[in-house]
């Protein structure tokens, strides 16, 4: 059984070669390859993120606009919760009760799109106001 040291990952390990050298340039440069590959893994969970929140919403806009109840029967939430965990056994999304949630967060936003968005658009300054402290801070700097 090999062991193997604790290696200090904020540090370049030097391999076992004689034709590499390590330097500032080499440090700052590994440096911004890691910040860009730790940002890369953000923007893919953010993206798998907005994926996942989007299939919420159409799962929950089918039982909906399916009228799945009245089509299928009282069960049929759990019948597709049933279906879907033994397609996808590796995920835990698929429960009735977040299947129940889905449409629930469906009818809910699109019952109030109207005042979600007279509530946002209130909230918003208006044009004349951002351009005015756009304008204010550029020129503060």
């Amino acid at each position: 059984m090999i062991k193997k040291d604790k290696i200090d990952l904020q540090q370049p390990v030097m391999v076992g070669s004689h034709d590499v050298k390590l330097d500032a340039d080499y440090a700052e440069w590994i440096a911004e390859v890691k910040h860009r590959y730790r940002s890369a893994q953000v923007k893919a969970a953010v993206k798998v993120n907005a994926e996942k929140l989007l299939w919420n919403w159409q799962m929950g806009r089918d039982l909906v606009q399916k009228k799945a109840e009245e089509r299928w029967g009282a069960g049929i939430v759990e019948q597709v919760s049933l279906d879907l965990r033994r397609e996808f056994p590796d995920s835990s999304n698929f429960s009735a009760r977040n299947l129940w949630y889905m449409k629930q967060w469906y009818l809910f936003y699109t019952e109030n799109m109207e005042k979600l968005k007279q509530l946002v658009s209130e909230m918003l300054p208006s044009d004349e106001k951002h351009t005015k402290r756009l304008m204010n801070k550029t020129r503060d700097k």
